[in-house]
């Protein structure tokens, strides 16, 4: 009988379970790091109205953990891209002119800081696009706006990590 449970708990320990998130010292981080994002914003000159910034993230499949929303710091630009402080956010699976499923957010913006953080309610499966729509309703001046980009875990204690740089250009109408 011991013969037969010793050979079960074997081949059990020879499957592979799926990681839902990778937790090292209580903390939760991802195995592959989402690595290809941009800012799309169909409203390029300056001032223009019904601006909506799209972050959009594509999310690896093995990250081995969900992920449970995106960080930005605005490293250049002539003034906060969010300088009227916070704006409505959503976030949803697909692209922006592809959109798929809503994914519930709540956002926090610090014009000071020029940082805004998004969480997501529930996890964004890997191997998913997720887009993160700021509805800025009016561009800034004219200049070019950039980011850094990071992603964060879904789970305790998450470890955020960089994604890297992405730029919004806009441009003088005339």
């Amino acid at each position: 009988m011991s013969l037969i449970y010793s050979a079960l708990t074997a081949a059990l320990m020879l499957v592979a379970i799926p990681a839902r998130a990778l937790e090292i010292n209580g903390q939760t981080s991802f195995v592959a790091v989402p690595t290809k994002a941009r800012l799309v914003n169909y409203q390029w000159y300056a001032f223009e109205g019904r601006a909506t910034y799209y972050v959009v993230l594509d999310f690896p499949q093995g990250a081995e953990a969900g992920l449970g929303g995106i960080s930005l710091e605005q490293i250049r630009g002539v003034q906060p891209a969010f300088l009227y402080g916070a704006v409505p956010v959503r976030a949803f699976l697909g692209t922006p002119r592809k959109e798929g499923r809503n994914v519930p957010t709540a956002a926090e913006f610090n014009i000071e800081s020029r940082t805004v953080n998004v969480q997501f309610k529930e996890p964004v499966e890997p191997g998913n696009t997720v887009t993160v729509a700021f509805k800025a309703g009016t561009n800034p001046p004219a200049d070019l706006y950039t980011f850094t980009l990071a992603a964060i875990p879904f789970g305790p204690s998450p470890i955020p990590q960089v994604v890297g740089v992405i730029q919004m250009d806009i441009h003088t109408p005339y």
